[in-house]
């Protein structure tokens, strides 16, 4: 009965940890314009859960790291939505345009660069919350997690998967939790793998 209540109170803490990071996630990209806001502010909600797990959170903690990160964040967001924009023309033009007898083996190919880029987007804001290093470091260092250890970038990109296809079915979920609730799912079961040093690297 005593693990059962405990477990409950837990979930509880959880919950209003979720709502409040989301809330504050809103709060922080309007704050940065939405364009400049909201790499900082995505990167902040992984930090803050990054130090729930390592029991070092503190009050203030989402300001000081949507500041400290607003560079590095804003530079690897903008990288990955470049990749995204060019994965999506690349796939259009696909559609439309008869390539012939490549055009399967090109297919094949854009669906695992889309793979292996879905991976290291779910992948390099957990690494961005544990290593204090550059945008271009942390592009490499999840590239290389995704090389060094596919089947848990895959898994982790499932896992975020799942809950937007909640999401999906229960629209109503969105604003009570938006990005806080896959970041969490994700960092966690990442802690989980111990993959990431107890004493990051600087």
């Amino acid at each position: 009965m005593k693990r059962v209540l405990t477990w409950h109170t837990r979930a509880g803490e959880v919950g209003l940890l979720l709502l409040r990071l989301h809330l504050l996630w809103v709060v922080w990209s309007l704050a940065g314009g939405i364009v400049l806001g909201v790499f900082p502010a995505t990167a902040a909600v992984y930090g803050v859960i990054r130090g729930e797990f390592r029991h070092s959170a503190s009050p203030g903690e989402f300001r000081r790291l949507w500041r400290q990160e607003f560079r590095t964040a804003n530079v690897v967001g903008y990288v990955f939505a470049a990749a995204w924009a060019v994965l999506l023309v690349d796939r259009r033009l696909l559609e439309t345009v008869d390539l012939g007898v490549v055009e399967p083996l090109l297919g094949a190919v854009l669906w695992l660069v889309t793979l292996f880029v879905s991976c290291m987007s779910v992948n390099v804001w957990i690494l961005a919350a544990h290593f204090a290093e550059g945008p271009l470091a942390l592009v490499r260092r999840s590239a290389i997690l995704v090389l060094a250890r596919p089947v848990q970038a895959i898994v982790t990109l499932l896992a975020v998967g799942v809950i937007l296809c909640a999401y999906y079915l229960v629209p109503g979920l969105v604003p009570v939790f938006g990005i806080a609730l896959p970041a969490f799912v994700s960092f966690a079961y990442v802690w989980g793998t111990a993959v990431l040093p107890t004493a990051p690297a600087s």
